[in-house]
């Protein structure tokens, strides 16, 4: 027989089992929600499920989904669901390809901190920018003095490095630099630039390649294609190609002749070397052959480089106008460099183009005009060939045109003539009967007899002085013999 101490005993033992059984069945039922530490994340990213779930909160009581003790770890069953990480977890790329404690998901996004709680968000704490291709050094802050937040260079929660913001942010506070830098290399921004560099200070003198003479204003994208700087190349033929007209002739390297300062002229011994200068023969002309191809220095140069002979010259214009050649060296022989030096091109010249040949100078030839052979700057006043004559020196000017023409130097254009020319005759008196020695001089004598005192002693009577008396045309100024009018 029990006793009543025996019995409540028994009745705390039984309230004690029922009680177990009841939090058992509840845990059960719970499905492990009566250890949690508390509500998972009810965070959501728009539009994205992961095995049906868009949230941890979705899976709440199914703690099985993310705690398996004694079996896996549990960064292995984050990645069943999230295969994106464990993407770049194996090819070692993006962000959580390059974190060291990549098996400890929980250190950087732990959960079971109310369904408010941002797991993602909560990682930023932890996280070191310098393990991207990206470092913070220089964006610390806006141009406005202000922090740098995440999201005013990741404009999408996932923090894809292709979703920066670098052109509209940089583009608002450098228009002009911006405009001609999106020219010059693209939208890539993360193809040049690390976080650490500042190109916009960068000082081409620190690197083994100085930038003078014509390099200084060569746009960068020039030598830098597609944004690549790294390993370029110091050779000059990876942006210069070598000109056919020097094609496999040289053996040097191309700083033996050029320099920065131009690629014309060369140089040759050390010295400048430009065609025309040097050789008196300029190859503006002399680019291609008949056929429209490259002219090279061993096509007129066929022996060696310092020695030339104008019978290749003969030899080559023959082929293609042999009876034109042919001619023109019976005229001006063949010593072509005489009257080419390669900015000519006479063979289709028009001379109505500078001088036009008309009258007397149809028939004229070429070197009456062209002392020497002198064709460049040859002058075209009359004078240069036309002696002025002495009848009329200095007196009329050089402005021959305004009397003579092309048809013939006499007879001339008189433009005033106050003195009747025919004076009684037919025909023109010649100016020389009554001009003998210069045209601003005359005398009646040539063709009038006298007698020297009779003439003047006549005119004293008529109140003609001795000087008065030499300039007949005074009184008769009609050439008649009348006495004059006006008392004189």
């Amino acid at each position: 027989m029990q006793t009543p101490n025996s019995y409540t005993v028994l009745i705390s033992r039984i309230f004690t089992v029922l009680l177990l059984l009841i939090m058992g069945i509840w845990g059960w039922k719970q499905r492990g929600l009566l250890f949690s530490p508390g509500r998972l994340s009810a965070k959501t990213q728009p539009g994205i499920t992961l095995q049906g779930f868009r949230s941890h909160a979705e899976f709440e009581k199914e703690c099985e989904r993310c705690h398996q003790s004694l079996q896996t770890q549990q960064a292995f069953l984050c990645t069943e669901c999230h295969t994106n990480i464990s993407e770049q977890i194996e090819a070692q790329d993006d962000v959580h390809g390059k974190l060291n404690n990549i098996l400890e998901c929980e250190k950087c996004h732990p959960d079971h901190r109310g369904k408010d709680f941002d797991p993602a968000q909560a990682a930023l704490e932890f996280f070191d920018h310098n393990i991207t291709s990206f470092r913070l050094l220089r964006h610390q802050i806006n141009f406005d003095a202000t922090p740098l937040a995440c999201s005013g260079c990741h404009l999408s929660p996932e923090f894809d490095a292709k979703n920066q913001n670098c052109e509209d942010c940089h583009a608002a506070h450098q228009t002009d630099f911006m405009s001609q830098h999106l020219l010059d290399f693209g939208k890539g921004c993360l193809t040049c630039h690390d976080g650490v560099d500042s190109m916009a200070r960068f000082d081409h003198t620190q690197t083994d390649f100085h930038l003078k003479g014509l390099h200084i204003d060569v746009q960068c994208s020039n030598c830098h294609i597609d944004g690549q700087f790294q390993d370029i190349s110091m050779d000059c033929e990876q942006c210069h190609q070598e000109p056919k007209t020097h094609l496999g002739l040289f053996t040097e390297t191309c700083i033996t002749c050029h320099t920065e300062a131009g690629w014309s002229p060369a140089l040759l011994d050390n010295e400048l070397f430009e065609h025309a200068t040097q050789t008196g023969f300029s190859l503006v002309l002399h680019t291609q052959d008949y056929e429209e191809q490259p002219l090279i220095c061993t096509t007129c140069h066929q022996d060696d480089l310092e020695t030339f002979s104008v019978q290749t010259c003969i030899t080559c214009h023959k082929n293609y106008d042999g009876e034109f050649i042919n001619q023109h060296n019976r005229v001006f022989g063949t010593d072509c460099l005489v009257c080419h030096d390669g900015f000519d091109r006479y063979s289709d010249f028009n001379h109505e183009n500078l001088f036009p040949l008309v009258g007397q100078h149809i028939t004229t030839s070429c070197e009456a005009c062209h002392i020497n052979r002198v064709f460049q700057g040859t002058s075209a006043a009359c004078s240069s060939c036309h002696e002025e004559p002495l009848i009329h020196a200095d007196w009329f000017g050089l402005q021959c045109q305004n009397c003579h023409t092309e048809t013939a130097w006499s007879p001339a254009a008189m433009v005033r003539h106050n003195f009747p020319l025919e004076h009684g005759k037919a025909d023109p008196t010649s100016c020389t009967t009554c001009h003998v020695d210069k045209y601003i001089k005359y005398t009646c004598y040539g063709c009038h007899d006298h007698e020297q005192n009779a003439i003047e002693l006549t005119h004293i009577e008529a109140g003609v002085t001795a000087e008065e008396l030499q300039d007949c045309v005074q009184c008769h100024s009609a050439g008649t013999v009348e006495e004059p009018t006006s008392g004189n």
